[in-house]
């Protein structure tokens, strides 16, 4: 538990007020309203302000004497707001509820069969749904599996889309916002407004500060999920959820497959349950080892600190904590030098001045460039392949690799411009391999 610093603050002047611009050269009494700095254990949390925090004077007396304690308002996941949710089942399973997750879930799945049959008649099989909720005869169905190797291998949970998938996006929609409030700011997975790129674009701010950020611990958990622990998990639910109905239904989903562990990929609550698993060790990281610097993405961790020592030491207590919660360390995870290696993290090698794809990525892109150009593919396989990869090198530093596969290939662009023709679509390439033959032609003017 960390002790909140009481700051004084010369607080006549809006910009000086507060914990960046203390000014502690004068005493209590000081008539100038120059407020002297005081100390008082507080069981509180100060957290790392970021921009979308805000700062909360808190006026009160310590020993008869007036003082100002600074609080972060908005924080995210705080570890001691401890406030239990009560009174969300019957939110879940209402009808309104159920038609917005229906809506939610058939996006792009409109061709299904089984949204089909329930397009045919909704008030029908939502009404169903909600009866065999309200009354506890719901159940989570029975499992299809498969196996995919991307790049290892994995088995991969697929649920019927009714009425398991309806449900998934029922709990969603009413526990969402409450789960998001306590995660920490740099948690990046399966939120919306976040992902990958924000994710990187966030490390390449952390690495500004050449000073604190001299060397990386890249971690992941090995076999993460089917690790986490259906106890320990629902633990951690019950901190929040208070409400005996909810509880009862994400126990049936947690508890769906065999044994006490494995929270099953594919389920569309499967990510929130991992972000859940290791929230208390995120706000561990953050409050009590005060890692400044820490990112994470599902099971894939980065923490940036000055001392390569000190962080053979944080990777030690990372490795008991883990196994506190019967997850395991991968053996690989390493500390590496900032400025010699890089951070190969979220699908790009992330340096101090400049941003690379990561050499396995490149190696498929350019493998799926080929392909392109000597088969006949569908035409909106070709514009989703083509433009899907224009996004992902977008936010690198990739000039020299798109102009070559892309822009002034010849092949990509006639078979972007016969697929565009095809589906009656204007090329979305265009725009594209215009501005950079703008961007070319100018700066071929500047070097004259």
């Amino acid at each position: 538990m960390w002790c909140a610093l009481l700051l004084g603050s010369n607080w006549n002047n809006r910009s000086n007020a507060g914990v960046s611009y203390r000014n502690s050269n004068n005493t209590v009494s000081n008539n100038n309203r120059n407020i002297g700095t005081q100390l008082e254990l507080r069981e509180i949390a100060i957290f790392e302000q970021h921009h979308d925090q805000i700062c909360i004077a808190d006026i009160h007396t310590t020993k008869g004497l007036p003082c100002i304690s600074i609080l972060m308002g908005k924080v995210h996941g705080s570890s001691k707001n401890m406030k239990r949710y009560g009174n969300l089942f019957e939110k879940i399973i209402s009808i309104d509820n159920l038609k917005l997750a229906h809506k939610n879930a058939r996006k792009g799945k409109t061709y299904y069969k089984d949204i089909k049959m329930i397009d045919s008649d909704p008030d029908k099989f939502l009404w169903q749904l909600h009866n065999s909720l309200k009354n506890k005869t719901f159940t989570t169905s029975p499992y299809t599996t498969k196996q995919i190797y991307e790049p290892k291998k994995r088995t991969i949970y697929k649920l019927p889309y009714f009425p398991d998938r309806i449900v998934h996006h029922a709990v969603m929609n009413v526990l969402q916002s409450i789960w998001d409030r306590t995660f920490i700011y740099d948690l990046y997975s399966a939120i919306p407004g976040k992902g990958i790129h924000a994710g990187s674009y966030r490390l390449r701010q952390f690495l500004r500060d050449r000073e604190n950020t001299k060397y990386c611990l890249k971690f992941d958990v090995s076999k993460f999920y089917p690790s986490i622990n259906h106890d320990i998990l629902l633990d951690i639910i019950k901190k929040k959820i208070k409400c005996r109905d909810t509880l009862w239904l994400l126990d049936d989903i947690i508890r769906s497959t065999e044994g006490n562990k494995n929270v099953p990929i594919g389920n569309y609550l499967s990510q929130y349950f991992s972000n859940l698993y290791l929230t208390p060790f995120d706000h561990w990281v953050k409050e009590d080892l005060r890692m400044k610097y820490y990112i994470r993405y599902c099971d894939d961790g980065v923490i940036l600190h000055r001392d390569r020592d000190h962080l053979k030491h944080v990777k030690d207590l990372i490795k008991e904590y883990f196994e506190s919660i019967e997850l395991t360390l991968n053996p690989n995870t390493t500390i590496t030098k900032v400025d010699v290696n890089g951070i190969d993290f979220l699908g790009y090698k992330c340096f101090r001045d400049y941003t690379l794809l990561r050499k396995s990525s490149a190696r498929k892109f350019k493998k799926k460039i080929h392909y392109l150009e000597t088969h006949n593919t569908d035409p909106q396989h070709t514009v989703n392949s083509v433009m899907s990869y224009l996004g992902w090198l977008r936010h690198c530093d990739s000039h020299n690799i798109l102009s070559k596969y892309i822009y002034k290939n010849l092949v990509i662009l006639d078979k972007m411009e016969q697929a565009s023709f095809k589906l009656k679509i204007e090329n979305p390439l265009r725009k594209y391999t215009c501005q950079n033959l703008q961007s070319t032609h100018k700066t071929s003017k500047l070097t004259q």
